[in-house]
């Protein structure tokens, strides 16, 4: 039975021009970025996803522990799909997430329209597409945003649809969205079981039993995937075995002095404790997957060791954290061709700041939907919370600007029908 708070949204055959116009739009601006970008890989992280998907396409499979234990499963796969048509060809990898980054502004828009209408989501729709972090993240192929806020968008859109229509479907299609972002970002673990309580306030009947179909989605990817890393390591590794390794430089007295210069070890704070204490070499001749656990569970030991040792500098620290998520500076320390160079913070600074303003006022405006809006003030929460505690860098908050981008919008709808309004007002005595 459907939802009787369901929202009157207009069939999409309705509005199917401003779906292509978007992705149109969206496909342009990032192609002419990828265009632009070096053919080269340019961040560190795309060397690493690139070594894994090369073993893949030549029959090694993920290779051991050690070389992907800070990688996730779906970007090398991407990639080694790329690989096998394309060959070594970094505009292709470009142009394919590309085209991935302008489907989710597709998405973008159909959550937009769902939960606000058309117009809103033709105002949300423009902005994603032209929004320049967004744009600059869909044409790389070096990190696994792109994907993730792609499949985090039919989870939150089959959410939506969950709540109109009730069926099960749309349940299953949420929970198995969810696990491929669990294989995207690890991070989102942590809102899985928000994700369970948001489908089970939302259902009018079986609340345990949806639940339990969104949680039996998400464990078909995520149980494929920890199954396969059983097979292959005789250890239980759920997505990667990083997580104690960016606990502990995130929490370590390198971050605390330098910030993220005292974790990538540039030139003047190269001799911090994380950056003579990593590893970059496994030992010859080893069995790689019990030194990699090692090396975690060292790390884990390290971080909560800085965190017990002090605090209120860990409080002072997760603060600063914070604050760093939320600003407008991308604290990104190269300035080359590739990383947008010194121009980069000005466009940050002159883009992000109204979206922020302008989508706290649309997330204060759209209060009175809180009950259909709860599971993305959860999805703010964790995201947030997580790298409060961990890495605050500008990338990991991009997938709170997409939900930003679209409240942004509803802020605009409501100043454009003011000033229309008011324009109204003051044209009716002439018109009479």
């Amino acid at each position: 039975m459907a939802n009787p708070a369901r929202s009157n949204t207009p069939p999409l055959s309705l509005d199917a021009g401003a779906i292509i116009f978007i992705l149109l739009l969206a496909l342009l601006t990032r192609i002419v970025v990828a265009l632009w970008l070096p053919q080269r890989i340019i961040w560190v992280d795309g060397q690493r996803y690139y070594l894994v998907a090369l073993r893949m396409v030549s029959g090694q499979g993920f290779g051991s522990l050690f070389d992907n234990s800070k990688s996730v499963p779906t970007q090398a796969l991407i990639l080694a799909a790329v690989y096998e048509v394309f060959r070594e060809n970094f505009l292709a990898f470009r142009i394919t997430f590309a085209v991935l980054g302008a489907l989710s502004c597709a998405v973008g828009y159909l959550i937009a329209r769902r939960l606000f209408g058309v117009p809103t989501a033709w105002t949300a729709g423009v902005l994603l597409a032209l929004y320049p972090f967004l744009v600059y993240i869909s044409a790389l192929f070096e990190y696994p945003q792109t994907f993730f806020i792609l499949v985090m968008g039919l989870f939150f859109l089959c959410l939506l649809r969950f709540y109109d229509t009730q069926r099960a479907r749309d349940a299953l299609l949420a929970g198995g969205s969810l696990g491929i972002a669990v294989l995207s970002v690890p991070t989102i673990l942590l809102y899985v079981p928000l994700a369970a309580l948001s489908i089970s306030w939302m259902a009018t009947s079986h609340r345990f039993g949806r639940a339990l179909l969104l949680l039996a989605a998400f464990s078909v990817p995520v149980g494929a995937w920890t199954v396969r890393n059983y097979v292959a390591y005789d250890r239980m590794v759920l997505v990667n075995a990083s997580s104690g390794y960016n606990f502990w430089i995130s929490n370590s007295y390198a971050y605390y002095r330098y910030g993220k210069a005292g974790i990538v070890c540039i030139p003047g704070a190269e001799k911090t404790e994380v950056c003579t204490g990593q590893s970059e070499e496994a030992p010859i001749n080893a069995d790689l997957t019990p030194y990699v656990l090692e090396e975690e569970r060292a790390a884990w030991k390290n971080g909560l060791g800085f965190v017990q040792e002090s605090p209120a500098r860990f409080l002072e620290l997760t603060l600063r954290r914070f604050l760093a998520f939320w600003s407008p500076d991308p604290d990104a320390l190269t300035t080359d061709k590739g990383s947008a160079g010194s121009i980069r913070n000005w466009v940050a600074a002159v883009t992000y700041t109204p979206i922020l303003l302008l989508g706290t006022a649309g997330l204060l405006l759209t209060r009175s939907r809180w009950r259909q809006l709860l599971p993305i003030y959860g999805y703010f929460l964790v995201l947030t919370a997580a790298h409060s505690v961990f890495l605050p860098a500008a990338r990991y908050r991009l997938p709170l600007d997409f939900f930003l981008v679209i409240f942004a919008a509803v802020a605009l709808q409501r100043i454009w029908l003011r000033w229309r309004n008011r324009e109204d007002h003051v044209l009716a005595p002439m018109s009479s």
